[in-house]
């Protein structure tokens, strides 16, 4: 009966998200209610949340100069009337990419707004308890936020993280160990935050002499309250039900196992968030919950243990990595956390504002802990193994439970080392594949192509890419690589580059080649001749260069790459790295020859033509992204490509892929794919043996 019940109220739930788009229009003027925490004021620009009429969100920024920006703070729950053009969020088009719109249609987001104009109207009148109530929080969490942006900056990521659920900008920058150790779970406002809440809770009513009913209705009305002020994360709202059950059934004396406790709090979690179980805070939070309804009465040592263990699969799944230190540094930090940390900065948030004393020395404090970390984190230890197919890490977390359930040592000594294997196994399949690609990713206006040998013997990257910037809106957050080709490397389990060939020196094609190098073991660099004398483009990559003794080579027309099948075919002389001067590279790979033309123009290629002439091409990516100044027609019949590849971005200021090469295409009967239509695109092949294609997009083969 639950799980028909169940399944109806999903099924409800999923036609609600089906109807909840706006259409895409431009010019459109909404009015909607916007919470005070819902605005965040940058350095050049408003972005808020807001609640439109029928019962969705929408989300938007406006930029402004910083002069203006104040006028749109709120501090209370307020109307505002937006004018902008309304769309929806792009979905992922790259395998593995984190999928935005599908996050934000969780949380019942389903349109954004470029705001043109945006202006506020009358604050918001509460017409009964509940909204009063709501907007009460929302505006305590404001104020919380507000007051404690005087603290120190250390101190104001602890407190905002650990008790508000706010991330500021640059939270996971600073505190990057936090989530290379596997320590985001403590600030995922959870049980452990709720249990010292409600001990502090209990300990103030005890002070003030309240009798047992008035402490009992304090908890009830106080514990859903921090839900809204914690920012509503799957953690919290699991721990308040758990909390909140206990009460309920004390006082109808009724005797619930904590088995049973769970359960009810995951159906009432369920039913207020139907999607929680498909994001990592859901799944880690219910899962290790679990666990410790099994895990109370053994040692801490293995609680721990036990702990790790059961989140792995599910952390490996979405992160594709993990530190061998978490196990140790998780054991020490937990009581660490739990009976110095917390009360430390919970108290700070209240004193810390107008007691710059106390704040300076648990600033002090923190900034000492999170050197440890950092610390700890850059010793060798990470792991990448690639993500686990959805089979194997559900297969992972039923052999982990079953260790927990094992009745003897024995038969737990067994089962650990059937999930040593198992580990292994999945390291062994992911770094050592028998299929091989040449990819396509979609990085918007620009090129990243990778080219991955049969059982990783060579992994090749050609460009990164990178986001061309116009006027003074700089982009912020991760890169497109670290996005999309990094982060596609790490779910293979790749963390090292044999090659990385920069065609030339245009933004587009090398804007995230730092955050590459950054984030990936690069052993050789290369560039077109002449193109290291670029004193502004090696500055900017000595640093990360030199962290990992990366070779630079520069190279021209007649060369090979060593250990690969790729030919260099420009340029023919030395350049300074502009569009005349990529790299273009011939290879076979697949039982397919292959020619990535780079930014090369016409003339460029007439001369590859004259040069090689007995050069012909199977898959042709089009110079330029499909500019006219490349794909010159008489060359592009003399190759006689049979598939052509547009690495272009959507809506462009370009007008990329330009009608002329695409007619061009069509009069050489020459189909193609484009990242426009098909999102990323790749060609598969073992060895010996001709391969296949995929798109991670629906788009035509055009």
């Amino acid at each position: 009966m639950v799980l028909v019940g169940f399944g109806g109220w999903f099924y409800h739930q999923q036609q609600l998200m089906a109807t909840g788009h706006l259409p895409t229009t431009t010019r459109t003027q909404l009015i909607v209610q916007v919470q005070p925490d819902d605005v965040r004021i940058g350095p050049d620009s408003v972005q808020l949340r807001g609640k439109l009429p029928s019962g969705y969100w929408i989300e938007g920024r406006f930029y402004a100069d910083n002069s203006q920006l104040e006028a749109y703070r709120l501090r209370q729950t307020s109307q505002m009337m937006l004018t902008g053009d309304v769309d929806r969020y792009a979905p992922a088009t790259n395998v593995n990419e984190f999928d935005f719109g599908a996050y934000q249609a969780h949380r019942w987001t389903f349109n954004q707004i470029k705001i043109i104009q945006l202006q506020q109207l009358t604050p918001v009148q509460a017409r009964n308890p509940w909204t009063i109530w709501v907007n009460g929080c929302h505006a305590l969490r404001y104020w919380l936020i507000e007051r404690t942006k005087s603290l120190p900056e250390t101190l104001r990521l602890y407190v905002q993280g650990l008790f508000l659920g706010y991330r500021a900008d640059g939270f996971y920058e600073r505190l990057a160990a936090v989530k290379d150790l596997g320590l985001i779970h403590l600030f995922s406002i959870s049980g452990f935050h709720v249990i010292w809440l409600v001990a502090l809770i209990e300990w103030g009513m005890a002070l003030l002499r309240l009798p047992q009913g008035l402490r009992v209705i304090g908890l009830c009305l106080i514990l859903p309250s921090y839900v809204i002020i914690a920012g509503g994360g799957p953690g919290v709202i699991r721990a308040v039900l758990v909390v909140l059950i206990g009460i309920l059934a004390k006082l109808g004396r009724v005797s619930l196992s904590r088995l049973t406790v769970w359960g009810l709090s995951l159906l009432i979690g369920l039913a207020i968030s139907p999607a929680m179980l498909t994001e990592l805070g859901g799944q880690l939070s219910y899962g290790l919950a679990f666990s410790l309804i099994f895990l109370n009465q053994r040692s801490l040592l293995f609680q721990t243990l036990m702990l790790n263990l059961i989140s792995l699969p599910t952390i490996l799944y979405h992160i594709y990595q993990w530190h061998v230190l978490s196990l140790f540094v998780n054991l020490l930090l937990l009581p660490l956390f739990s009976w110095l940390v917390f009360p430390v900065v919970f108290g700070l948030m209240w004193l810390g504002p107008s007691w710059p004393v106390a704040a300076g020395m648990g600033e002090r404090g923190l900034q000492g802990l999170t050197f440890s970390l950092d610390w700890v984190a850059q010793l060798p230890g990470m792991v990448v193994t690639g993500q686990p197919t959805a089979l194997m890490t559900t297969g992972l977390c039923v052999l982990t439970f079953m260790i927990l359930a094992a009745q003897t040592a024995r038969i737990r000594r067994w089962l650990f080392g059937l999930l040593i294997v198992s580990y292994a196994g999945l390291m062994f399949w992911r770094q050592h594949p028998l299929d091989g690609e040449v990819t396509f990713f979609d990085i918007g206006q620009g090129d990243s192509f990778l080219i991955r040998e049969p059982g990783n013997r060579q992994v090749i990257m050609i460009d990164t890419g990178g986001k061309v910037t116009f006027g003074s809106h700089r982009p912020t957050g991760r890169s497109t690589a670290e996005r999309v080709s990094i982060n596609y490397l790490k779910s293979l389990g790749i963390t090292q580059i044999d090659h990385l060939l920069l065609s030339h020196q245009d933004a587009d094609h090398t804007g995230d080649v730092d955050d590459v190098l950054a984030a990936l073991v690069v052993k050789r660099l290369y560039v077109p001749l002449g193109m290291t004398s670029n004193e502004r483009f090696m500055k900017r990559v000595q640093p990360a260069l030199m962290k990992h003794r990366t070779q630079v080579i520069e190279v021209q027309a007649g060369q090979s790459i060593e250990g690969t099948q790729l030919q260099v075919v420009h340029p023919f002389k030395a350049g300074e790295g502009t569009n005349e001067d990529s790299m273009v590279l011939f290879a076979n790979y697949g039982q397919l020859s292959w020619l990535f033309t780079g930014d090369l123009d016409q003339a460029g290629e007439r001369q590859i033509a004259a040069h090689f002439p007995q050069l012909t091409v199977d898959v042709l990516k089009l110079g330029h992204h499909g500019s006219k100044t490349s794909s010159d027609p008489t060359v592009v019949a003399k190759w006689q490509p049979k598939i052509g590849i547009i690495s272009a971005g959507r809506e462009n200021r370009y007008g990329h892929p330009n009608q002329e090469t695409l007619a061009t295409l069509a009069k050489q009967q020459v189909p193609y794919f484009s990242t426009q239509q098909n999102g990323m695109v790749t060609y598969r092949f073992r060895a010996h043996a001709p391969g296949y294609w995929q798109t991670f997009l629906k788009g035509a083969f055009s």
